[in-house]
């Protein structure tokens, strides 16, 4: 049996998407014990996890986010007798303690990143052909086979215990009971950047759309404050929302979205809570693009909603520019909220026939 320590510090999408791969990479090799380590919040989103995944917190916004902070973690580390360090982030934070544990003889594997192939992505002549980067699940995948580890081709959602929808549906039945001929779509209209969030006013005529056409029980997702503000306007305006924001930690949110039938999301890491779980994500993306390698495991290119007619995109790999470079409307205003509500109306009509 060995020990393997499997680093990834953020950011909150990315921390999703490894999970899905490392729940199905710990049932392939029960023989092993895997820990996860991560920011102290993130560890909210093991989920009923195998017997032998575990997360460890390191709180690198406050004692480990000193280099003295940081020494004395890795020696902490060092103390717990890891066989293997799988650095699934290669920052320089995890080249620090992936470094401090190869020289106690530790052996290490550590995620390469595309960067010649993002850059490509982004200097590429306007209309010329996408050439798409590799899905980032699929280099932590590679890291996984290079450790010899078993590890699956796709990989599962993760599997939620029945028990723990039960004692979420007690904990909260109004998040849960769902008028008959009704579907249960979350929204989460935010992202991390501006520059990958859907205009708002244009987001506002999707959920107004949506409300009048009488099929859909909608929830709406944020992060307290600013975001849990706004969603709370557009309740008063639209009493048939149910904002969630600020209302559930990051393990109730899991387990509210694996209850939906569908999700509507920027490229964000809702789109990735949503993938954990296996629940269809439409996503729109605006200043990013899904050939850049981050779109959600198990979900359809068909299901991304893209403004047409944008050449220049992407324009960013992770959406931190500080501005479009699109001359009139940006690529977060291009997209008519007309063609995100046709999309969801269409897959609405084939959930429910007669």
């Amino acid at each position: 049996m060995a020990r393997y320590l499997v680093i990834r510090l953020s950011a909150l999408g990315d921390v999703a998407m490894l999970l899905r791969l490392l729940y199905a990479v710990a049932r392939a090799n029960e023989q092993h014990d895997f820990i996860l380590l991560t920011q102290p919040f993130m560890t909210e989103l093991l989920v009923d996890p195998p017997d032998n995944l575990e997360a460890m917190a390191i709180d690198t916004r406050r004692e480990e986010r000193s280099l003295l902070g940081l020494m004395r973690y890795a020696r902490r580390l060092r103390l717990e007798r890891f066989d293997a360090v799988l650095d699934l982030h290669d920052v320089l934070r995890t080249k620090f303690l992936r470094r401090y544990l190869s020289l106690w003889g530790i052996p290490v594997r550590h995620l390469v990143k595309p960067r010649r192939e993002r850059r490509a992505l982004l200097r590429r002549p306007a209309g010329a052909p996408i050439q798409p980067v590799p899905p980032m699940w699929t280099l932590y995948r590679k890291v996984f086979v290079e450790a010899g580890l078993e590890v699956p081709n796709l990989p599962p959602p993760i599997a939620l215990h029945p028990s723990l929808l039960e004692a979420f549906a007690r904990l909260h039945p109004e998040l849960v009971q769902t008028p008959r001929g009704r579907l249960r779509l979350g929204i989460a209209p935010f992202a991390s950047t501006t520059t990958k969030t859907y205009a708002p006013e244009r987001m506002k005529e999707v959920l107004a759309a949506l409300v009048a056409d009488g099929r859909f029980e909608l929830y709406l997702f944020g992060a307290p404050g600013r975001e849990a503000q706004q969603l709370e306007a557009w309740a008063k305006e639209l009493p048939e929302l149910h904002t969630v924001a600020g209302l559930l930690d990051f393990s109730e949110e899991l387990l509210l979205i694996a209850t939906l039938d569908a999700m509507l999301s920027m490229d964000s890491a809702n789109m990735h809570l949503a993938s954990l779980v296996g629940v269809r994500c439409f996503s729109i993306w605006c200043c990013t693009h899904p050939a850049a390698g981050f779109l959600g495991i198990g979900q359809q290119l068909e299901d991304c909603l893209q403004p047409e007619g944008m050449e220049h995109r992407p324009c960013s790999i992770f959406g931190d520019n500080k501005e479009c470079h699109s001359e009139g409307l940006s690529c977060s205003e291009a997209m008519p909220s007309a063609e995100v509500v046709q999309h969801i109306t269409a897959w609405a009509d084939t959930q429910l026939r007669p």
